[in-house]
């Protein structure tokens, strides 16, 4: 794919037409690095009630169900295309009642109150259009005791790639922190990682990204 920084910062934030197929299984591969870590910073628990937003095409989760015991998962998105792909692939999770997709408009969660045991969230923050409400929605569909992990690169790496200046909102950890201070959020861990990732433009990079924990209480 050659496309320029402004249609890849378009597939980014929500996967479409035959480019976002390939987009959401690169990102898969990509991001497996903090895909991983950020399930097992969440430490799941026989009997959890997941939620994974911005969940992609679910290529992960015949291993996201294999952590624990009795583990119900719900993936969240934005790009029809990505919801329609997860649903297919995952078919027989779906219809064993282990797990089912949703497709929403970015906006308040379509979940009651404490419905989740603990919430993943990866390269998302970036697309928040209202990230004071977001985290809000994040903290209202948690139960009490639940924890929520997200994972994203921070403001000094994100800054030096070309996409990021097109509609993408770049944070550091204490600025989410800051945004939770007024939530039921504590946060638990706060750790920085480093990986390989190959860059949009093919190029290898050295990238460096932070895992954010919050316990609801």
């Amino acid at each position: 794919m050659n496309l320029s920084p402004e249609q890849t910062a378009a597939q980014l934030r929500c996967p479409h037409d035959e480019a976002g197929t390939a987009f959401g299984q690169m990102m898969n591969l990509r991001n497996l690095t903090q895909i991983l870590g950020s399930f097992e910073a969440v430490q799941l628990q026989n009997g959890d009630r997941i939620l994974e937003t911005g969940c992609g095409n679910g290529g992960l989760l015949g291993y996201i169900l294999s952590q624990a015991e009795n583990l119900h998962y719900t993936g969240l998105e934005i790009s029809p295309l990505m919801h329609a792909q997860a649903q297919a692939f995952n078919a027989p999770f779906l219809e064993a009642g282990l797990a089912d997709y949703r497709l929403y408009d970015g906006g308040a969660l379509p979940f009651a109150d404490e419905s989740f045991d603990k919430i993943v969230s990866v390269n998302t923050v970036y697309f928040w259009d209202d990230a004071p409400s977001v985290l809000s929605e994040l903290s209202r569909v948690l139960k009490s005791g639940g924890r929520l992990c997200l994972n994203f690169c921070e403001k000094d790496f994100m800054a030096r790639l070309p996409f990021a200046a097109y509609s993408f909102a770049l944070y550091d950890a204490a600025d989410i922190r800051a945004l939770s201070e007024n939530l039921s959020l504590r946060c638990i861990r706060e750790q920085r990682n480093r990986d390989w990732a190959v860059s949009k433009s093919g190029n290898l990079v050295r990238r460096e990204f932070v895992i954010v924990v919050f316990e609801k209480h």
